[in-house]
């Protein structure tokens, strides 16, 4: 059960860094010039801050780092919480199935009720579709960062047919 936990906590961030890292490199640069703003993505060449590529240390990029894992640590918190009622210490996780149990990665946490119609049976099976998208999402992740530090260009420039806009493709 932890392993699953953890699984899915990984993929699910890495399905947001997976849309929001090339984003931020085609947007940023945009929002930046109509807000007057400084380009925070000069520092790494126009790459999304990572730890690889500097880009993290710039001190304009504090609020939103600590915004971020204040939020992660809060959702840890209430996941302790709800083990901690259900009976288990710190490191133990509730089984994914009987009277107590539930599904790993069920955090309570479902503002569009994606899950919650679902029978359980459904619910396994939309986790699967979740786990491989994740998976999916993490190799991404790891691709844009693995490019990024060998080519010292963003993943939007090295791969533009992939990020470009389809009104921009010839022929559209």
């Amino acid at each position: 059960g932890f392993m699953r936990e953890a699984e899915i906590k990984h993929g699910r961030i890495a399905m947001l860094a997976a849309i929001a890292w090339p984003l931020q490199e085609i947007l940023h640069p945009a929002f930046a010039g109509l807000t007057g703003s400084e380009d925070l993505l000069v520092a790494s060449n126009g790459a999304s801050p990572s730890l690889i590529n500097g880009g993290l240390f710039q001190i304009e990029l504090l609020p939103a780092l600590a915004l971020f894992f204040c939020g992660c640590s809060f959702l840890e918190e209430k996941d302790l919480a709800n083990r901690r009622d259900l009976g288990l210490a710190w490191n133990e996780f509730p089984s994914p199935s009987g009277a107590f149990g539930r599904l790993p990665g069920n955090f309570g946490f479902d503002p569009m009720n994606f899950y919650r119609p679902l029978s359980t049976a459904d619910r396994v099976a939309a986790q699967g579709r979740e786990l491989a998208n994740g998976r999916a999402a993490m190799l991404a992740v790891a691709t844009y960062v693995g490019v990024e530090a060998v080519s010292g260009t963003p993943i939007v420039d090295v791969s533009p047919y992939f990020f470009e806009p389809l009104i921009f493709w010839p022929g559209f």
